[in-house]
């Protein structure tokens, strides 16, 4: 069973999703961005795996688990997508 962590390395075309001490210290707070469109491809791949009873809760446990990894969202961290997710706004790219 591949993990999330796995998935999003794959689509960011990233070996490590972890900052080192160098890059924390230059001010870089992200391996990388993600569209919506490749959280939602990572929440189908993994949907099976998950107890989840709709596409929009595995997108949901998706962004859970990116919380503590430094990597954004359309330019913002997962908890502020997260949020998005729940008031609606993401429903047209989440079917």
């Amino acid at each position: 069973m591949v993990k999330v962590s796995e998935l999003i390395k794959k689509e960011l075309k990233v070996e490590k999703v972890k900052l080192d001490e160098s890059e924390k210290a230059k001010g870089k707070e992200s391996v990388g961005d993600l569209k919506m469109e490749q959280v939602v491809k990572i929440a189908r791949e993994k949907m099976g795996d998950m107890m989840v009873g709709s596409l929009k809760a595995a997108v949901k446990t998706v962004l859970g688990s990116m919380v503590s990894m430094p990597v954004t969202v359309e330019g913002k961290k997962p908890k502020e997508i997260l949020r998005e997710v729940e008031d609606g706004k993401w429903d047209e790219v989440i079917k």
